[in-house]
């Protein structure tokens, strides 16, 4: 039996397929583009979410932090807390910065309702979300190449256990 030295890349997978998947998300209409970390294609969507990355522009930005305390006698279990780093962005190609707030808003209220519906312990990864979303914010701007953008950076934060009972 392998050792798992975290819950970060499993939790990642599940956040990324759970978000594919869902019908407010990867496949509502019109579709948010779900991407695991950085962008690697030249299409531009109007809709996206990044699992695994905050800021899209930045290199070698953490995916996901990790903190851990033993959780159990005789050091075999830990407890572990996991932040997912997470980016909601919409874009229009107009000046209205009121409805892509909103559109951009809607993908994160998406993510959160996902995460308050979800009874997998998220795929067996997770104790419980603590608190699930946190650290919210919103900058916003305007550009002659693309018109309004707005993105929401958020962290997505959960308390795991490694090994032990």
């Amino acid at each position: 039996m392998a050792t798992v030295t975290s819950r970060g890349p499993a939790l990642i997978d599940y956040l990324v397929t759970l978000f594919s998947n869902a019908n407010t998300l990867g496949t509502a209409t019109p579709p948010v583009t779900i991407y695991d970390g950085p962008q690697v294609s030249g299409l531009d969507p109007f809709l996206k979410l990044y699992v695994g990355i905050a800021d899209p522009d930045t290199a070698d930005e953490s995916a996901y932090d990790s903190n851990q305390a033993w959780a159990a006698l005789g050091r075999l279990g830990r407890n572990e807390t996991v932040t997912i780093h997470c980016c909601a962005e919409a874009w229009s190609g107009s000046d209205d910065v009121k409805t892509v707030r909103a559109s951009c808003t809607a993908i994160t209220a998406a993510v959160e309702a996902l995460l308050q519906a979800d009874t997998s312990q998220f795929g067996g990864n997770v104790l419980y979300p603590d608190p699930g979303m946190a650290n919210i914010s919103s900058p916003q701007t305007t550009s002659t190449g693309t018109g309004a953008r707005v993105r929401q950076p958020f962290d997505l934060v959960f308390m795991c256990r490694i090994g032990g009972f």
